[in-house]
């Protein structure tokens, strides 16, 4: 065991939502950030995306999925919607959750001594452990196609390439000016597991 295997994955509570936006001001700065009113209505018609992550009972980071209806994810893919468009009747209630095919990450961040990370490269043990749970919470993973995500940096980029992540819109093309991507559940699933798998080697190859 290495000390990102104590990183646990909790559902949000509703008091949660003010330290997880300051979280994302600080993190993506306030024009990318979502709005503290956004984050409120999207967690009333759903809060079954929206976790915490914590260690040894601290508060690190979150993690917030969102189950965009089919029509939205045409729009917001096609551009002609942002991510601050994106309405509560934009999403899927948890009663409807057979009917999710498409998801969407809004945000990843960890918060350390060395400052907020919009990458869950540290995190990974622990989404690692908790993503199908995580997804489960949300929707049906027997029914899931498709994970989308908008890109915080060029660095975020490449990580998701990394994790099976194909570019959807390049930032030339939206008004955000943030890249779109998008990729497979079943590809995200393997190759999240296939890099913890690998990074469990690489702590018992260090122990010894």
């Amino acid at each position: 065991m290495f000390e990102w295997d104590l990183c646990q994955a909790h559902p949000a509570k509703h008091e949660d939502l003010d330290w997880i936006f300051r979280l994302e001001i600080d993190a993506y700065s306030a024009p990318h950030a979502v709005a503290r009113q956004t984050l409120e209505g999207w967690y009333a018609r759903n809060p079954d995306g929206f976790s915490v992550l914590t260690m040894k009972g601290r508060k690190i980071g979150h993690i917030t999925i969102v189950p965009l209806r089919p029509e939205i994810v045409k729009s917001f893919v096609q551009g002609t919607i942002l991510e601050q468009d994106i309405r509560e009747n934009s999403l899927y209630t948890p009663d409807e959750k057979h009917l999710i095919r498409n998801l969407y990450i809004e945000s990843i961040i960890i918060d350390s001594p060395q400052g907020h990370s919009s990458l869950p490269i540290k995190s990974l043990t622990c989404l690692a452990r908790d993503f199908v749970p995580l997804v489960t919470r949300v929707c049906d993973p027997t029914n899931l196609e498709n994970f989308y995500a908008l890109a915080a940096s060029r660095r975020g980029e490449r990580f998701m390439r990394g994790l099976g992540f194909d570019q959807v819109k390049s930032r030339q093309e939206r008004a955000d000016r943030r890249a779109l991507y998008v990729a497979k559940f079943s590809t995200l699933k393997a190759n999240i597991s296939e890099l913890y798998n690998r990074r469990l080697r690489k702590n018992e190859m260090s122990k010894l």
